[in-house]
């Protein structure tokens, strides 16, 4: 159980180092009493994490991958509820609410009850740094958890190239390294990038995180146009592909950029998605405005190429209101629902697990023509297998589960079902903005479809969190450690 606490403390101390960038830059805006919390909390917290790390070096040894099933549920617990404590002090939130700012931002979701046109920036600044965290502790948790276990009919093969393995190199600072390096550097490619277009450092810097993190938090209340230049908002669109490949291709992209397609089904298909939703969106923007001149068409192909990005990367994120809307909502809730890359920040099922499920089932309907025929099954360069689909089918259908229970939950405590139904997709794909972006612009009341701080129920704002947290951690890991007949008998 050492190594469990352990885990916990790092994650911890990793999520209260954030608040040193925080502080500064409350200092620079003048917003003294918000940096002194900040501070006050900072060192109190780093002091606290900095004695049990200590006290634990040296102690921490091999463990039995059921303790780090325990460890992965207790980070997303923990940190968590650290940021929901520190919330309800910086930000005057309720615990609920403040609970569910904190889950929507360490899972990326985007989920947010900020009242962002009267925050400051210290705060809007801290909030985005925990979903980059987020994003971050999302791939330390598939790479060096997930899986090496094979949850969800995940293959570990690749994960060795970033980890040492789920016990041998668990517990050490330095397993972390290789992948916080990529992830920064990723993060300050897109942060030149968008100041080279003229954004402002600040919320470059913000912007740059969030699409390094496929996360759907904007730091500031207006239209994401209003801060942006087209150039910009293609560069973050850039980033946001990025973020859909799995982190083992993007090693490929400085030394040989061609192999990134190379035996890559998953990227293959996941850009051919990104394409024919550019195109999409751009005829259906070029609809409903009625440009007709080049201009016009390269301007919607920009704004097409942002938005498939966004929708595909489970980001959620759009240049102006109304502009995901423009495609039928069942086909967004089912990009959303599928996600992208499996060792990648995006939420959803994965490209992967819905194209094993499709090659094998056509090898099954082949085998009833052909009773004995021997099939080698791949995706790309992946082998599929009986175990392996045993796990994907497992993963899918509670992952239906886990969706249709919610939705009829959110619907009985906070709003019509037709939002239930939206907001439990969106919830469980950490792609939360979707769901503020499907909302009917007219013929609907706030009662029936309220936004996430205008729930009315408590019990709401809980089952949000469930479904955030069941969709990041793969759902079966949660059921795993809830198996109370293997801890009993232990």
């Amino acid at each position: 159980m050492t190594g469990v606490l352990y885990l916990i403390t790092l994650a911890s101390a990793g999520l209260l180092v954030l608040l040193i960038p925080a502080v500064l830059v409350a200092i620079a805006h003048n917003e003294i009493e918000l940096a002194a919390n900040m501070s006050l909390l900072a060192a109190v917290g780093i002091f606290a994490a900095l004695a049990i790390l200590i006290a634990l070096s040296g102690k921490t040894k091999k463990s039995e991958r059921a303790f780090s099933y325990l460890a992965l549920v207790g980070v997303w617990t923990v940190t968590p509820l650290m940021s929901a404590l520190f919330f309800m002090v910086l930000a005057d939130l309720y615990f609920m609410p403040a609970w569910f700012e904190a889950v929507g931002a360490l899972t990326t979701s985007g989920a947010s009850v900020l009242a962002r046109e009267h925050a400051q920036q210290g705060l809007l600044v801290w909030r985005t740094l925990l979903e980059w965290y987020g994003g971050f502790l999302t791939l330390a948790s598939i790479i060096h958890v997930l899986a090496p276990a094979g949850f969800g009919g995940l293959q570990g093969r690749g994960s060795r190239l970033l980890s040492s393995g789920p016990d041998e190199g668990l517990f050490r600072v330095a397993t972390y390294y290789p992948l916080a390096l990529q992830y920064t550097i990723m993060t300050t490619v897109i942060f030149l990038g968008l100041v080279l277009f003229g954004v402002k450092p600040l919320e470059a810097g913000m912007l740059g995180m969030i699409s390094a993190a496929t996360g759907g938090f904007l730091p500031f209340a207006d239209p994401l146009e209003q801060h942006i230049s087209h150039g910009a908002s293609t560069v973050m669109a850039i980033g946001l592909c990025f973020g859909t490949m799995s982190v083992f291709w993007r090693r490929q992209i400085l030394r040989r950029p061609i192999r990134i397609f190379q035996n890559n089904l998953e990227t293959k298909i996941v850009f051919a998605i990104i394409m024919a939703l550019t195109i999409a969106y751009a005829v259906r923007i070029l609809d409903v405005s009625g440009g007709v001149l080049p201009v016009s068409v390269f301007s919607a192909l920009q704004e097409g190429f942002f938005t498939a990005s966004s929708l595909v990367a489970t980001s959620g994120i759009e240049t102006r209101p109304g502009v995901i809307a423009l495609l039928p909502q069942i086909v967004v809730l089912a990009i959303v629902f599928v996600g992208a890359g499996v060792y990648s920040t995006t939420g959803g099922v994965k490209v992967y697990r819905i194209g094993a499920m499709w090659i094998y089932a056509i090898a099954e309907l082949n085998r009833l023509i052909y009773p004995n025929s021997v099939d080698r099954l791949r995706f790309g360069d992946l082998a599929i297998n009986r175990d392996s689909m045993q796990a994907i089918w497992t993963y899918f259908i509670i992952a239906v589960l886990v969706i249709g229970l919610g939705s009829m939950l959110i619907a009985l405590t906070a709003t019509g079902f037709e939002a239930a139904i939206f907001m439990s997709v969106s919830l469980f794909s950490n792609a939360s903005p979707i769901y503020e972006a499907l909302r009917p612009p007219t013929g609907v009341t706030i009662e029936a479809w309220p936004h996430f701080r205008e729930l009315p129920n408590p019990v709401t704002y809980f089952l949000g969190i469930l479904i955030m947290t069941i969709g990041r951690l793969e759902v079966l890991v949660i059921f795993a450690v809830l198996n109370i007949r293997f801890w009993y008998n232990r």
